[in-house]
């Protein structure tokens, strides 16, 4: 190939390339014209680059120095989480929201008043071709207009916010209950790990005993090598169980520590369960209490709320459809160079008569009319719900504490049977089978006092929720 045509060839190439190019470049630009797939990842399986602009996690909060060593109550726990909870702060924030909003219905009632001023410089042409001077002219306006009839459609707007203020109000008592039955939870649930760390360090006390008790015998040749290893496995199970109990309680503390929106690296420091000490007792009867949740459950409430707006959403429906007057004055003042400044003004009535509207304003009250429906009948799920939760809690806080008296037996007598049992070991009338039976039977009844102890109370704040309101004793 002579180099003259190779060179036009190589050439011919580039250029068609270069269009290519140029022709893909302007088609992507026009597919995507202000760069919008810029922060998508490359492909379907890698991940996406949050953008750096986001706006920071706040950090927990800490204890001040005079307060972390205290040992708190639960009634000194809760009210720290009720101030300091961001579930309880976005409650409120959101009631105030809705205070805001009934404002802004309330202030339909008011005439509204505005002042608009206009700047221009003009410059014009004849029809006969010369130049006009270039006019300089400033025109401030001021208008008042008021609504003075519109058959209640204000009046079903601001009682539409008036009882979503209702439901904002209702919404943070049900975030007050919330945290305060979640610190009550964690709290019960710490009291009853420490409480099983400590039934723990008695077992391994006693598994020592039996160890040492174990040993001696087999010196002196009155126990079998076998029953010295059971001695060693019952002492090893009990260590293990007391190390996995200690993890436990850390993760309670860290539980409790973050209702309070602290780190769950705080320590909180709480007062033992006592076991000798009685369950909380209730004297009302379950009627009793569905009666008053009926009255006092915010959630009941709050959906009696929303009853109350949606009655007030069908008749703002209703209202827009029908004619409204309204009366505007206006004054304005006009400067221009080279003419005399005069000044306007225009008072005037407006009835506006909605004619047709595509019947938007018809399926409007349909839809709001549908709503108001269907907030009854949440309304009647609502009642149906709190009293059947209510006869639940109240029943299973009856049976933790029916259970109380059998547990707190059971452990005495399997405490007493312990000792016999060790003191016929001892003397050899008992086997190492016998001791490692008796020990676990006690550990077992520990445990069963505990957790029907906890239980009670779990129970009673659960009711306390279900009802609305503090029940009998809820604190140990």
């Amino acid at each position: 190939m002579p180099p003259k045509v190779f060179s036009l060839a190589v050439c011919t190439v580039f250029c068609v390339a270069q269009g290519a190019l140029a022709q893909a470049s302007v088609g992507a630009w026009l597919a995507d014209p202000l760069d919008t797939e810029s922060g998508m990842s490359a492909s379907p399986a890698q991940a996406w680059t949050a953008p750096r602009r986001l706006p920071g996690v706040p950090k927990p909060q800490t204890l001040p120095a005079a307060e972390q060593g205290q040992v708190w109550t639960l009634p000194q726990l809760t009210a720290y989480a009720l101030a300091h909870n961001p579930q309880t702060a976005a409650a409120w924030d959101g009631l105030r929201a809705q205070a805001a909003g009934l404002g802004i219905a309330e202030s339909a009632w008011l005439p509204s008043l505005t002042l608009n001023t206009g700047f221009s410089r003009r410059q014009a042409v004849s029809t006969i071709g010369f130049t006009v001077p270039a006019r300089n002219s400033a025109n401030p306006n001021l208008t008042l207009s008021y609504t003075l009839w519109d058959f209640g459609l204000r009046a079903a707007k601001v009682d539409a916010a008036r009882a979503q203020e209702w439901v904002a109000g209702f919404t943070q008592n049900q975030s007050i209950q919330a945290v305060a039955f979640s610190v009550a939870q964690a709290y019960y649930q710490l009291l009853g790990n420490q409480s099983l760390l400590l039934a723990d360090e008695k077992t391994v006390a006693e598994n020592r005993k039996n160890l040492e008790a174990a040993e001696v015998l087999h010196r002196a040749g009155q126990a079998t090598i076998g029953a010295l290893y059971q001695a060693r496995a019952a002492m090893a199970q009990a260590q293990s169980t007391l190390a996995a109990q200690r993890q436990t309680v850390r993760s309670s503390e860290g539980l409790l520590a973050s209702t309070l929106n602290l780190g769950p690296q705080t320590s909180l420091r709480i007062a033992s369960l006592k076991l000798g000490q009685k369950p909380p007792q209730l004297h009302s009867a379950a009627e009793t209490l569905m009666q008053a949740a009926l009255a006092a459950n915010p959630a009941l409430q709050q959906a009696r709320a929303q009853v109350a707006v949606a009655q007030a959403n069908v008749r703002s429906a209703e209202a827009s459809g029908l004619p409204s007057l309204g009366v505007s004055s206006s004054y304005g003042y006009a400067f221009q160079n080279g003419y005399l400044p005069g000044d306007t003004w225009t008072v005037g009535f407006t009835l506006t008569v909605p004619l047709f509207t595509g019947f938007n304003t018809h399926y409007q009250i349909r839809q709001t009319q549908a709503l108001r429906d269907q907030a009854q009948s949440n309304l009647a799920a609502s009642r149906s719900s709190t009293e059947a939760t209510v006869w639940q809690d109240f029943h299973n806080f009856q049976g933790a504490v029916a259970a109380y008296p059998g547990a707190q037996s059971g452990l005495e007598n399997a405490r007493k049977a312990l000792e016999v049992v060790q003191a016929q070991y001892r003397v050899g009338q008992a086997t190492i089978q016998d001791v490692l039976l008796a020990e676990s039977t006690l550990a077992q009844a520990r445990y069963t006092l505990i957790q029907n102890l906890v239980n009670s109370y779990v129970a009673l704040a659960q009711l306390s929720q279900a009802v609305g309101m503090p029940l009998g004793e809820n604190t140990p």
